[in-house]
Parts: C-alpha cells; structure tokens; sequence
C-alpha cells in the first residue's frame, strides 16, 4: 500500500473524530512477508483496517496488539522471530519483523494532512518516527534538508541525506539513545515511455503495478490515450523531436525507449542520454544498438555518456510475447531501482525476437 493512500486514510479516519492505530514495519532480518516500510491502518476496535504488513498469522496478532492500543495515544514495537514458533503459517519464511504501532487521536489530524500531501508530491520529503516503547507517538515531518542538519543528530542527518538521494527507501537507526525510523515521502520515481505501441501498454500496467508512476510520449494521438493506457499519470503528444522541451526528466526518471521505429529511437536516444536519469534504456537487437551509439559517437558523444545506456533491455528470462518481454523490462526497472545500476550498453540480456514496438 503506497504511503500516499495510508496518510490519507489516516486523516480520513481521525476527521471521523475516531483514534487510528498505524502499524509500520520498520525492521526485517532474513525472508520475510512484510518488508520494510509497509503500514497498516487498525481503527473501530480493531473490526476496520486498511493496508498490509504481509498477510498471516502474524498481522492478525498485530491486529489485536493494535486494537488494545486504541484507547489513547501510544507507541510500541513489538518482534516476532518467525522462525521460532511451530505453527507453520507464521514459521515458514524463517526471518523476523520489527513493528512500530502508534496510535493518534484527532490532534494528529494536521500532520497526516501535510503528510499525504507530502507523500503525493514530487519534492523530496522525509518522516522522521522517533521509536520508543511506552511513550507517545513522535513523528517529525522534514522537508528542507538544511533545516534536518541544524536540528537533528549526525546519525539522523545522515539518514536523511540517503533517504532524500534515493540510496534507501528508509533507514532504521538504532545507536545509544538514538533510535528512530526514517522514509521518504516523495512520489514514486517515473517511467518514461517513449513509444505508445502494444508493447507499451504492457510495460504501462506492469510498471504501475509495482509502483512507479507512468509517463507515455508518443506523436500519435490516436495512440497514446487514456483507453488504451488507463494506469498511466501523464499522457503526452508531441513530437519526438524535442521531447525534453514537453516532459521533465531527472534522476528518479527511468526511460524506457520503444519507439515505433529505429530512426524515433535514435532521435530520442539522444537527447535523453544527456539528461540525469537514473535509467535510460533502448529496445532492439545487438546490431540496432551498435549501429546507433556508433552513430552517436560520430555526433561526438563521450564513451562515459553512451555507457549509460542499455540495450537490449530486459532481464533474461527468456521472453517471447509482447507481455513477457513487458515483464522482462519492469524487472529490470525495479532491479535498478532496488540494487543500483549493473552492466549498462551491451549487457548480456535478451528481449525476445521482434525487438521494436
């Protein structure tokens, strides 16, 4: 569940004048079905709830913890070692999971506000939960990064920082007397789809499903709409160009060229491999790629520059149809996105036959 859908049910719940229990995993070690930074909501005596913390045995306990907790406001961490408890259900990935539950009253109303507008948005913004057992719920919301360095700790700081430049998703800080959670609160990072042909729907759906925002540029309209890409947040029809004049790309881009032809992939290729994005992929055979970063070089592109770029793109799994060769590139979007950049041009992966959209 998206943060953004969390604080925002949050705020409904507590403008029913209702108290609401947020249950966060903050903590994992080994496999398990929760993973950091998931939330749920727990409110009416435990009978409503919204969200997830991985399913089981163990968030129907979570559900009665929180549920005890409604009365007034409170913040707990509880643990649970899957691996030591003889029910199968709970036992069978073998890790164990920190939760964080506080609960909040309608004086909490204001912060969830600016959280969900926070969570919607594109500036990088950071929650800070402070984590203690106990006592009441404190949670600290962070938008200026200067202002974090001159009132938090080094440790804080620094977490911050990691979280602001997109080394982490959240960071769970416990030393001395520190002991607190830190995540961002920015909007997904985007796919840019350049190309709006059947392939593209494919990556569309697949791409939002696991939580990236979705941008589609095509020159046709008769193409790229909102029919045929109902999950995507920007629809853009223009010429290809000049594209960087009509959608912003950065480093939480990832672009995804599948143009409807070789000479569109180049023209876009080369303006967007001059941008900062975090990945810039190009789709076609071996000979395709060779051919235009060649072409590129001639143009006077640097090496560091054109090594950015992958293609083929997609991980080898072997992909034939449309919709795997789809599946192939979203994994890879979320491999970047989750590890860091691999082995960028000529990168041993293959897209299946056909190559273009």
């Amino acid at each position: 569940m998206d943060s953004p859908e969390v604080f925002e049910k949050t705020a409904s719940v507590l403008e029913t004048g209702a108290n609401v229990a947020l249950v966060t995993v903050i903590a994992t070690i080994g496999s398990t079905p929760g993973k950091v930074g998931y939330k749920m909501l727990v409110w009416a005596g435990g009978q409503r709830t919204f969200g997830t913390v991985g399913g089981g045995l163990v968030e129907a306990e979570m559900i009665k913890r929180a549920e005890c907790m409604l009365a007034e406001p409170r913040s707990e961490t509880f643990q649970f070692n899957l691996g030591e408890t003889p029910d199968d259900e709970k036992g069978i990935c073998g890790g164990s999971v920190e939760f964080l539950v506080e609960t909040f009253d309608e004086s909490a109303l204001p912060l969830f506000r600016d959280l969900a507008d926070a969570a919607a948005g594109d500036e990088p913004a950071v929650l800070v939960s402070i984590i203690s057992s106990g006592g009441l719920p404190r949670k600290i919301f962070v938008r200026d990064a200067a202002v974090a360095e001159a009132e938090h700790s080094s440790e804080i700081t620094a977490a911050i920082e990691d979280v602001v430049a997109g080394r982490h998703d959240a960071v769970r800080i416990s030393a001395g007397e520190i002991n607190a959670f830190i995540e961002g609160l920015s909007s997904p990072p985007t796919v840019v789809l350049f190309g709006a042909g059947h392939l593209a729907c494919h990556i569309a759906r697949y791409a939002s499903a696991v939580h990236f925002r979705v941008a589609v540029y095509d020159d046709r309209d008769e193409y790229a709409g909102r029919e045929r890409f109902p999950a995507a947040d920007d629809i853009v029809v223009a010429d290809f160009g000049a594209v960087l004049d009509h959608i912003a790309i950065n480093d939480r881009s990832y672009v995804v060229i599948v143009t409807r032809g070789h000479r569109c992939d180049e023209t876009v290729l080369e303006q967007v491999v001059q941008t900062n994005a975090r990945y810039v992929g190009m789709i076609g055979s071996r000979r395709k790629t060779r051919t235009i970063l060649d072409k590129l070089r001639q143009k006077g592109f640097a090496e560091d520059v054109l090594g950015r770029v992958y293609s083929p793109i997609g991980l080898a799994i072997g992909a034939v149809t449309p919709e795997e060769i789809a599946l192939s590139i979203v994994c890879e979007l979320v491999k970047v996105r989750r590890l860091g950049r691999t082995c960028p041009a000529g990168h041993m992966t293959l897209t299946g036959p056909g190559g273009d959209a």
